[in-house]
């Protein structure tokens, strides 16, 4: 495989209610890439996300920060149904949303977050195991 990490960029419109969202899901500060334009929150030794105020993003594209709508769903695999609860519920009291119930397909469990700002995570944990040959 070629790639070794992700590097998500997010436009925010409040930069410390964002970094307070993404700590509470467990992400940890990475302060040489963290001024008062922009914070990277470390989730794991492979995923980095970089929250900019929209000013600081726009000087990285010539297009329109999305205001309506959703753009992408990003999804984050915990390690068990107790973690995607526990990760949701710290979430929504970090000032996040859940926009629908969960879901439990026995062999997949997962639920939905928006961060502050609307942009949309799936928190998830599966048994590969126990999938259906033709899941639904």
């Amino acid at each position: 495989m070629a790639f070794t990490q992700i590097y998500i960029n997010l436009p925010v419109a409040d930069l410390e209610a964002s970094k307070a969202f993404y700590q509470a899901l467990g992400g940890t500060l990475n302060p040489q890439f963290t001024d008062e334009t922009s914070a990277q929150v470390l989730l794991s030794d492979a995923i980095a996300l970089q929250l900019m105020t929209h000013e600081q993003f726009s000087g990285f594209t010539s297009r329109k920060i999305a205001s309506d709508g959703i753009e992408a769903i990003n999804a984050l695999a915990a390690e068990s149904k107790e973690e995607v609860d526990r990760l949701t519920v710290a979430a929504v009291a970090a000032g996040g949303t859940e926009p629908r119930p969960a879901q439990d397909m026995g062999w997949l469990y997962n639920r939905a977050v928006d961060d502050p700002d609307g942009h949309s995570w799936e928190l998830l944990a599966y048994d590969p195991s126990a999938m259906p040959a033709s899941p639904e």
